[in-house]
C-alpha cells in the first residue's frame, strides 16, 4: 500500500514516526480568539503546578537563539533575523557574537567586523559585515540575544563631547566608578530604524581609572571613533553565567583560548556571547585587532573565544563572557474549575508567569501517578495571555477545556537545542515546514520534540488545528513539522522545537503487534516501567533514521497502565486503533534519572 509523504503527495515510501512531546515557545499578550463564554481569571497561588522536579533563577531575561546564514535570508553584506522579538520593532536592543559551530556542528568563518542595523522596508534586523563589501558567508552562525529591556540594556552614542581618539566614553550610573563592571557590546548601525554610521573596526572595552568611566575602543589604537556610531549596551548583574576569561600560555593554542567554566565545559549547546575587556578590575593592557567568534571542540569538550583570521591569540587578552541560563522545570499540569477559562488553562509557575519568552513544551497524561482517566481529543497548543501575564494550554479547535484533564509540561533550560520554529512562505511545502538549524541538518537520527505555539514571545495569532508531527526529508536533508491529516501547513505557524541530546532518556518507540492493544501502545523502558511518576514527553516522528513512515493523524497523549505498569501512547479518540509502525521520539524526566540535555544553573 502506498502512503503519501508527510509533505507532499510526491514523496512515496512508509515512514512511521509519532514524535509527540509539545514544544511550548516564546508567549505573547492576545488570546487565542477565546470563547467569551465562561472566562475566569488565573488560577491562585495555592494552585501552583505539582511534581516540579526542578525550579531556579534565570539570568539575562530575554529571548536568544542561534542564527544561521541560508541563501534565503542573505543579501550582500547582511542577513536578516526572523523573530517576532524583532520584526516590526526598530527599537529592540540585538547583541550577537559569532558562533563557528553551534552545538559542536559547523566550521563556518566570517573574518570581519560585525554589527546590526534594522531594514525599515524589510521591517527586520539584521547582521552584517561592517566593511560594506564582504559577502555574508551561507552558514555563518550567529549566538543572538534580545535581553529585556530594563536600566541595564540601552543604546550608546558616540558623539564629540564623548569621543577621545578611538574610544568613546560611556556614561552610566552602573558603569560608572564601577572598574568591576562587565560589559557587552555590539555595534548598531542605526537604532530605532533611522540614518546609519558604519565603523569597521574590531572594538572592545576599557575602563578609563582617571575619569572613572568605561569606554567603547577600536583595537587598532589609530582610527578614530566616528561620531554618531552606535552601540548596543548591556550590563548584566553578577552572577556565575557572567565572568572574565583571561588568555594565558596554558589555554592559548595558536589563534584560539579555551574558556574553563562549569557553564561551558562538555556543553556543546551553550550559548556563549563575548566582548573583548583591554583592562578588567581597571588592570591590564593587552589589545587583539582581529575579529573574533566562539567555538566548541570535541576533542577538548571546551568552547574557545578564536581570531577569525587565524592571527595567535595574544597572551594577556581579555574578554567577558555571558553564558545566559534559564532554570528548567518538568511537572504535570491539571485543569480545574479555578484555572479553566473556556478552550484554555492557564498554567501558574515561576519560570513561565511574567514570562512571555518561556519556552514551553505538552504532553497530555491521561493519568499521572497512575490516577485519573481524563481525555481531551483535540490538538494543542500554548499562548501567552499578556493581561493574566502567564501561559496556557489551548485546544486549537475551540472545544472546551474538559476539567481534570492533566499534562506534562516541560519548561529547558534555553541554549542552541531549544528555540522557536517559524513557518514562512519559504519554508513551507504543502502540509510541512521545514526547520533549518546546525543540530537537525544533515541528521536523520535528530530526536526532535515539537508544540504549537500560538504567539512566540506574545506575539502572533496563528492556529494549526490539525494533529502534527516531524519527518526528515532525505531529499533537502532537513526535518520538518508536518500536519498528520495532509492539510496545508498555514503561513506564520509557530512551533517550539527540542533537539534532544543522545542520552539514556531519550529514545524513539516503535508501535508493533506486540505491544498495541487497540487505541495504545505500551512503551517498554527501564525509566518507565513500574515507575507511574514518570514525565513522559512525546512527538510522534514519521520516519526516525529518514526511513519509510506511518501516519498516525490523531490527537495523542500517555498513560500509566497499573495492570501491565508501563506507560503507553495513546490515540485519544479511543475508536481509533493504534497503526502497526507508528514511531514517537520520546524522552522522560523524573528525581533519578535527568536529562543530559538540560543544563540550567
Amino acid at each position: 500500500m502506498k502512503h503519501n509523504a508527510p509533505f507532499n503527495p510526491v514523496f512515496v515510501s512508509r515512514i512511521a514516526v509519532v514524535l509527540a512531546i509539545l514544544f511550548v515557545a516564546l508567549p505573547f499578550d492576545i488570546a487565542p480568539s477565546r470563547p467569551v463564554v465562561g472566562a475566569r481569571g488565573p488560577e491562585s497561588t495555592s494552585s501552583i503546578e505539582t511534581r516540579d522536579l526542578f525550579s531556579a533563577a534565570a539570568s539575562v531575561p530575554g529571548a536568544r537563539f542561534v542564527h544561521t546564514t541560508t541563501a534565503a535570508n542573505t543579501s550582500g553584506n547582511y542577513t536578516y533575523i526572523d523573530h517576532p522579538l524583532t520584526n516590526n520593532n526598530p527599537n529592540a536592543i540585538v547583541l550577537v557574537t559569532q558562533n563557528w559551530n553551534p552545538g559542536g556542528v559547523g566550521n563556518q568563518y566570517n573574518n570581519y567586523p560585525i554589527g546590526v542595523w534594522y531594514s525599515s522596508s524589510e521591517q527586520k534586523w539584521s547582521i552584517f559585515n561592517q566593511n560594506n563589501t564582504s559577502a555574508m558567508p551561507i552558514g555563518a552562525a550567529f549566538n543572538v540575544l534580545i535581553p529585556a529591556t530594563g536600566a541595564d540594556v540601552f543604546v550608546h552614542t558616540a558623539t564629540a563631547g564623548n569621543i577621545t581618539g578611538n574610544w568613546t566614553t560611556i556614561d552610566h550610573p552602573l558603569t560608572n566608578n564601577n572598574p568591576d563592571a562587565i560589559v557587552f557590546v555590539t555595534q548598531n548601525w542605526n537604532p530605532s530604524g533611522g540614518a546609519g554610521t558604519y565603523n569597521n573596526q574590531p572594538i572592545g572595552v576599557w575602563y578609563h581609572s582617571a575619569i572613572g568611566k568605561w569606554a567603547i575602543f577600536n583595537q587598532n589604537n589609530i582610527s578614530s571613533m566616528p561620531v554618531g556610531a552606535d552601540f548596543n549596551v548591556l550590563i548584566p548583574p553578577t552572577g556565575a553565567d557572567v565572568f572574565v576569561h583571561t588568555a594565558t600560555a596554558a589555554n592559548i593554542a595558536g589563534h584560539y583560548t579555551y574558556i574553563d567554566h562549569p557553564l561551558t565545559n562538555d556543553n556543546p549547546n551553550a550559548m556563549v556571547l563575548v566582548t573583548q575587556n583591554w583592562n578588567p578590575g581597571g588592570v591590564g593592557s593587552t589589545y587583539n585587532d582581529h575579529p573574533i567568534g566562539v567555538w566548541y571542540s570535541s576533542s577538548t569538550k571546551k568552547w574557545a573565544v578564536f581570531n577569525q583570521d587565524f592571527a595567535a591569540m595574544p597572551i594577556g587578552a581579555d574578554f567577558n563572557v555571558l553564558v545566559p541560563t534559564t532554570d528548567w522545570a518538568a511537572f504535570v499540569h491539571t485543569a480545574t474549575a479555578a484555572n479553566i477559562a473556556g478552550h484554555y488553562t492557564y498554567i501558574d509557575h515561576p519560570l513561565t508567569n511574567d514570562n512571555p519568552n518561556a519556552i514551553v513544551f505538552v504532553t497530555p497524561n491521561w493519568n499521572p501517578g497512575g490516577v485519573g482517566g481524563t481525555y481531551n481529543d483535540h490538538p494543542i497548543g500554548v499562548w501567552y495571555s499578556s493581561s493574566a501575564q502567564k501561559w496556557a494550554i489551548f485546544n486549537q479547535d475551540f472545544a472546551s477545556m474538559p476539567t481534570g484533564a492533566a499534562f506534562n509540561v516541560l519548561i529547558p533550560a534555553v541554549d542552541t537545542s531549544v528555540f522557536v520554529h517559524l513557518a514562512r512562505a519559504g519554508t513551507i511545502s504543502g502540509n510541512s515546514t521545514y526547520i533549518d538549524h546546525p543540530l537537525t541538518n544533515n541528521n536523520p537520527n535528530a530526536v526532535v520534540f515539537v508544540t504549537q505555539n500560538w504567539n512566540p514571545s506574545g506575539v502572533g495569532n496563528t492556529y494549526n488545528n490539525h494533529p502534527i508531527g516531524v519527518w526528515y526529508d532525505g531529499l533537502a536533508k532537513k526535518w520538518a513539522v508536518f500536519n498528520q491529516d495532509i492539510a496545508a501547513m498555514p503561513v506564520d505557524a509557530a512551533f517550539n522545537v527540542l533537539v534532544a541530546a543522545a542520552d539514556s532518556a531519550t529514545f524513539v518507540h516503535t508501535a508493533t503487534a506486540a505491544n498495541i492493544t487497540f487505541n495504545y501502545t505500551l512503551i517498554n523502558h527501564a525509566l518507565t516501567n513500574k515507575n507511574p511518576n514518570a514525565l513522559v514527553f512525546v512527538t510522534q516522528n514519521w520516519n526516525p533514521g529518514g526511513t519509510s513512515g506511518t501516519y498516525n493523524d490523531q490527537p495523542i497523549g500517555v498513560w500509566y497502565s497499573s495492570s501491565a505498569q508501563k506507560w503507553a501512547v495513546f490515540n485519544q479518540d479511543t475508536a481509533s486503533s493504534m497503526p502497526d509502525g507508528a514511531d514517537f521520539d520520546v524522552i522522560v524526566f523524573f528525581k533519578l534519572y535527568l536529562p543530559l540535555i538540560l543544563r540550567g544553573t
